[in-house]
Parts: structure tokens; C-alpha cells; sequence
């Protein structure tokens, strides 16, 4: 089964790696980092710290309603004792990269640019990159606005940071391959060389084997405490590894959801070890949620045997005329605008339509309506139980030995909705916002921060959750700025 994410993650190989730190140091120092000039800086926002904290994969039920075997005591008492959603819609295609970048934005994917996980539209080259990179983010981030009101920020592996303007940033990155290998200085060269020599030495030698959620918790505890940063990011990843591998309703997602609740305790108490609880909202974010697969479709099987693309004997695709991007639960299709390919692109498809392999099919004027990337031509939506995958040659369909989980698929289809939980001493307690859409998210932590800016994000922030004196507060701010 083809892993959609697939996220070796190579600077938490090397926090725990035994090479000689020498090595190391000397390239980091010989490394320079660029970084973006800060903007003037607008009126200091009022001294609040905020955590957000991405568990990436967790559906709204897992708190909702939760698997019995998972022990989850930490999300359920910020659930609790907070304001939270009985779902999030998200964005389309319901990717890991896309979305991040919606929730730091409030933006849709046709505004902040970040259309999918892989980043080329040029079929057969650098299939395997990623939007890796800050700057292919076309809308103001949450960390754009804190630096633009004094505020320092901290990132650990959140997408699309890399080279960010960002205080303490471990970027999510890795070197463009099919199955990528650890490779520990290329993802140190994308940091700032001061704090990669700061975090490989406060993690210290090798501790055994450890998940990579363990690694970004460690990093996430010690950021905290040695910096307290005013703006937090945190992306946990291994629930969305487990439930692509096993199904969203495995006894292995369930046991990680279990870790991950631990490892979300663990930062709370480096928010209250650093001194910061008092002044600290913290906000549960995820994603997407995840459908069970046991079908796999490759579409452009279809497509190379009708000469609109080419590959290898491997099934790699090398060119074509027109190209794909495989997102898992959708496929999307592109061709230059003037080519008057679309009935080709038809007849060829038609097989799938026969064997009702497809859930939907959009074209541009519903993906325009959805915010998705503007330059597809087409969508299809993968049936219940199915996957797209991007292999150009063998079979149209394959049969898996066990059920998996994906997504990708359209945002609102059941099993699809994100999380949103909000805990602090500025939130109420026990509100059910019932459902709520992406896009409010990145406006709602925005005014947890004190900042208060009309144009950030395309919806304003969730109006319900703020005890009296930060609705207050934030209201006057915001009828001053008009």
C-alpha cells in the first residue's frame, strides 16, 4: 500500500543518532540561514502565550466519542474543562500539508497556495518533492503576525516552516526520494545553526529507541522551558502512521492515540514547570480524519495506455501530456489550458466510471467553489473502502491482505472531520461548538494571542468559546483597527 505521507523524519534520526557532534557542529557553523526581514513592528499584543498542539489523523470522535481500549484522560479533561467541536470540515483534498497551512492561515488552499502534499504539476518531475518550504505560503501566517507585534514563536516539525521567520523552528523536511533515508545534516541545514547545536545538546547521547512523537515532545518540553516562546506550534505525527498502516478503527491506532494523549500531557506540564499555565490558551488541532481502505485504484494505468502519459517498467511515470497528483482518497488532473484534451481524458477514464470506481467527479467550477487548487482540471473522489495510488502500469485495481486508512477525499464525507478543542483561562467551559469550519480556526488562536487584524483569514474567529474579558478586550482592539 502506497504511504501518503511517508515522513522520514531525518533531524529526529540525528537527535538520536551516535555521530560525532564535532562533524556536525563544524558544517552547521559553515552553514548560513537566510531569513526574511522582519516587518515594522505594529502595537505589542497584550502578554498571552499560545499552544497549539496538531495531532495529525485524529477525527473529532476519538474525543467524542472514544475507542474503549484508548486511555485518553488528558484530551478529555481540556475537552472538558474547554470549548470544543464535534467536527471540523476541512479543506480538499483532506492532506496533511494543505490543511496545516489552512489552520495557520485561515485560509483555503486556492489562497495560501498550498494545493497538496506533493508540490510538482510537471509529470515525471521531482514526483517525490513536497511543499516543504514557508515561502510557497501565499497568505499572512500566525507566526507573520506575531513577529509583526514583537511576539517570539517556536515551531517543532510543523509543515510548510521551512526556512520560516521563525525563533525556534525544526522544520519538516526531507530529502526528495520514493523511500526516503534518514539524512540528518541535510534537515539541519534548513535550521538555524545556533539551534540545532542548542537542541543536539540538550537531548544529549542516544536514549534507545524512540518514536518520533516522543523526539517532537522532547523538543516541544525543552523549547518551552528554556525559551518560552509567546506563539507555539507542535505537530505529532505517529497516529496518522498507524492508522494508514492498521485502519482508523485498529487496536493500533487506539494504542497511539493512548501515546499521543501522554505525550500531550507531557507538554501541559512543561507549559506549568516553565511557570506559563496561568497565561497559557491551548489549542488541539488536527487535520483530517481518516476512511478504512482495502482497494487500491491507479488511474493512470488508464491514462499511459492511452498515450497521455509515459512510465517506466516500475509503473514510475516519466512525462506525458497532461499530469496527475495521486492525494490517496482524491486524484486530481492537469493539462495546459488551449489542450483540448478533456474528451481523450474521458474515454480513457471510462473504465473506472464502469466499474463505479468513483465516488465523484469535479470539475473547475466546483473546485472553485471547494477552494482547491485552481490549476486541476478534474477531481476524482475515491469510492468507500478505495484509494487512488500513482502507478502507471499493472493492474486497475488491487486487493489489500489487510484493511488500511487514508484520506484525502472530500472534506465533508463522514469519517473525515478534524478536531478542535481550546483550553486556557480566556476560554469558557463546556462549550460545544458542534461544527465549525477550518478556516476559523487560524482567526480564533489569532485572538487568543491579543492580536487583532480584520484581514487575516477568510472567516472571523469562533465568536462563542472567550470569557467576558477577552471578548471584551479583543472587540475594542478590533473596532480601534477599522
Amino acid at each position: 500500500m502506497m504511504k501518503l505521507r511517508g515522513k522520514s523524519q531525518p533531524l529526529l534520526k540525528l537527535l538520536a543518532a551516535s555521530r560525532a557532534q564535532t562533524i556536525i557542529c563544524a558544517l552547521l557553523l559553515a552553514v548560513g540561514f537566510v531569513a526574511g526581514g522582519h516587518p515594522a513592528l505594529s502595537a505589542p499584543a497584550r502578554h498571552r502565550h499560545v499552544l497549539v498542539i496538531s495531532v495529525d489523523g485524529m477525527r473529532a470522535s476519538f474525543y467524542m466519542n472514544p475507542p474503549p481500549s484508548a486511555q485518553i484522560p488528558n484530551l478529555l479533561r481540556l475537552k472538558k474543562e474547554g470549548s470544543f467541536a464535534e467536527a471540523v470540515e476541512g479543506v480538499y483534498p483532506t492532506l496533511t500539508y494543505p490543511s496545516h497551512t489552512t489552520i495557520v492561515t485561515g485560509c483555503l488552499p486556492a489562497q495560501h497556495g498550498i494545493y497538496t502534499n506533493l508540490s510538482s504539476r510537471i509529470a515525471g518531475k521531482n514526483p517525490y518533492d513536497w511543499f516543504w518550504f514557508a515561502k510557497s505560503i501565499k497568505c499572512v501566517t500566525l507566526w507573520d503576525e506575531a513577529r509583526n507585534h514583537g511576539l517570539t514563536t517556536a515551531s517543532i516539525t510543523w509543515p510548510v516552516t521551512t526556512g520560516a521567520d521563525i525563533d525556534w523552528d525544526v522544520p519538516e523536511i526531507w530529502r526528495p526520494a520514493a523511500s526516503p533515508k534518514p539524512d540528518p545534516l541535510y534537515v539541519a541545514t534548513f535550521m538555524k545553526p545556533t539551534f540545532a547545536l542548542e537542541v543536539l545538546k540538550s537531548l544529549g547521547p542516544p536514549q534507545g529507541r524512540l518514536s518520533e512523537d516522543s523526539l517532537r515532545t522532547r523538543l516541544a518540553v525543552y523549547v518551552l522551558e528554556k525559551h518560552k516562546p509567546d506563539f507555539m506550534l507542535v505537530h505529532l505525527a505517529d497516529l496518522d502512521e498507524a492508522e494508514h498502516h492498521a485502519g482508523p478503527g485498529s487496536s493500533e491506532a487506539a494504542a497511539v492515540l493512548s501515546q499521543v494523549d501522554g505525550h500531550i500531557g507531557k507538554i501541559l506540564k512543561a507549559v506549568q514547570d516553565a511557570g506559563l499555565e496561568a497565561d497559557t490558551d491551548v489549542f488541539i488541532v488536527s487535520d483530517h480524519g481518516f476512511l478504512p481502505i482495502r482497494r487500491i485504484i491507479h488511474p493512470n494505468t488508464l491514462l499511459v495506455k492511452a498515450g497521455l502519459l509515459m512510465a517506466d517498467r516500475q509503473g514510475n511515470i516519466t512525462g506525458g501530456r497532461i499530469t496527475t497528483v495521486s492525494n490517496g482518497g482524491s486524484f486530481f488532473i492537469y493539462w495546459p489550458r488551449g489542450e483540448r484534451l478533456r474528451s481523450r481524458i474521458d474515454r480513457a477514464l471510462k473504465p473506472l466510471f464502469d466499474r463505479n470506481l468513483v465516488w465523484a467527479a469535479l470539475g473547475p467550477d466546483a473546485l472553485k467553489n471547494l477552494g482547491a487548487d485552481p490549476g486541476a482540471r478534474i477531481a476524482l473522489d475515491a469510492p468507500d473502502g478505495a484509494m487512488f495510488d500513482r502507478a502507471g502500469r499493472g493492474p486497475l485495481v488491487t486487493d489489500q491482505l489487510q484493511t488500511g486508512g487514508t484520506h484525502g477525499y472530500l472534506p465533508f464525507r463522514e469519517g473525515l472531520a478534524a478536531s478542535f478543542i481550546a483550553w486556557g483561562s480566556d476560554i469558557k467551559r463546556g462549550v460545544d461548538l458542534h461544527r465549525i469550519r477550518m478556516i476559523s480556526v487560524g482567526p480564533t488562536i489569532l485572538k487568543a494571542m491579543g492580536i487583532s487584524d480584520p484581514k487575516f483569514g477568510d472567516a472571523p474567529p469562533l465568536g462563542d468559546i472567550w470569557k467576558e474579558a477577552n471578548s471584551s478586550r479583543s472587540d475594542a482592539d478590533q473596532a480601534s483597527s477599522r
